[in-house]
């Protein structure tokens, strides 16, 4: 069996695991409660953001947090996502045969558009079109070579028309003294059908659906948690529909790739993760004399 196919059928496996509403409020209730604890003392006005790459850097890298973003600019780096599952959508409907074949085509299409109507569907058309032919080379190669990774971890034609490739983020807003967002972005999500919400009918959108996030380097200690907390936002965001039962990481840099299954020990340990992160943030921002700082927001 090839690793592609390998992949697939563990994604699309039968699950094994249902997180009931009692225990998606348990959770929510428990991460509401310490998190407005700990953003309490932080200034009118100000918030908190919380995303995967933040959840990471907190847990590996805590002391890159009081570093302040540089002035936002364009770079290959912020491009290649939104470019490569543009690529990658391409692809899997059949536009396409191979990301390296569809990312000219793909660029130059949303470039046109925006030269035609002035929307902006990935906002980094204006500047992608103001580059050098050179340069532009350099973003399709990062670009597509990010889409390669993802399309050949799997197989598409068993994966069917219903799987979605990227989308809206999820983005779930605490209740709490001063706003805390947390937000996910899984690359892939795709139904499974046989995991229901129990009591909401057949309809396909009640249907469960594992999740892939696509990471570069190599998965640290944390990474059951991390994958965890792309669920856990989907839970939160998403009452009405079946927490996803799955989510699987794949660190293509590393040939690496695992798998979690969600019950209420994954979604709770994820709510601790997201606890750590943010009391990491406030200590930045109201060290012990309590001084407000630049609220800290990764893209």
């Amino acid at each position: 069996m090839t690793r592609s196919a390998e992949w697939t059928q563990l994604l699309m496996a039968p699950a094994t695991t249902t997180v009931d509403a009692g225990a998606r409020h348990r959770v929510g209730r428990h991460l509401a409660a310490a998190v407005g604890e700990l953003v309490h003392g932080l200034p009118p006005g100000d918030q908190v953001v919380v995303t995967l790459p933040i959840v990471r850097r907190a847990h590996l890298r805590p002391d890159l947090l009081p570093v302040p973003d540089e002035p936002f600019a364009w770079k290959p780096i912020f491009v290649r996502r939104s470019l490569g599952l543009a690529v990658v959508a391409a692809c899997a409907n059949g536009r396409m045969r191979t990301p390296a074949e569809a990312v000219g085509p793909v660029a130059a299409e949303a470039v046109a558009e925006w030269e035609r109507t002035g929307w902006r569907t990935f906002h980094w058309e204006p500047w992608f079109a103001g580059l050098t032919p050179g340069a532009q080379a350099m973003v399709l190669a990062d670009a597509a070579s990010w889409a390669t990774s993802l399309w050949c971890s799997f197989e598409w034609a068993s994966l069917g028309p219903v799987a979605q490739v990227g989308g809206l983020n999820d983005q779930w807003i605490c209740p709490a003294p001063r706003p805390v967002r947390l937000k996910a972005r899984p690359e892939i999500q795709v139904p499974l059908t046989t995991a229901r919400q129990p009591n909401q009918g057949r309809e396909p959108d009640r249907l469960a659906v594992a999740l892939v996030s696509l990471s570069g380097g190599i998965p640290g200690d944390g990474w059951e948690e991390e994958l965890s907390y792309l669920a856990l936002v989907a839970a939160l965001r998403w009452s009405a529909r079946p927490v996803p039962p799955r989510v699987m990481g794949l660190w293509p840099d590393a040939g690496r790739h695992h798998t979690v299954e969600i019950d209420e020990g994954a979604l709770n340990r994820a709510a601790d993760r997201v606890i750590s992160t943010v009391s990491a943030l406030v200590d930045v921002r109201v060290p012990g004399e309590r001084e407000s700082v630049t609220s800290v927001e990764t893209a």
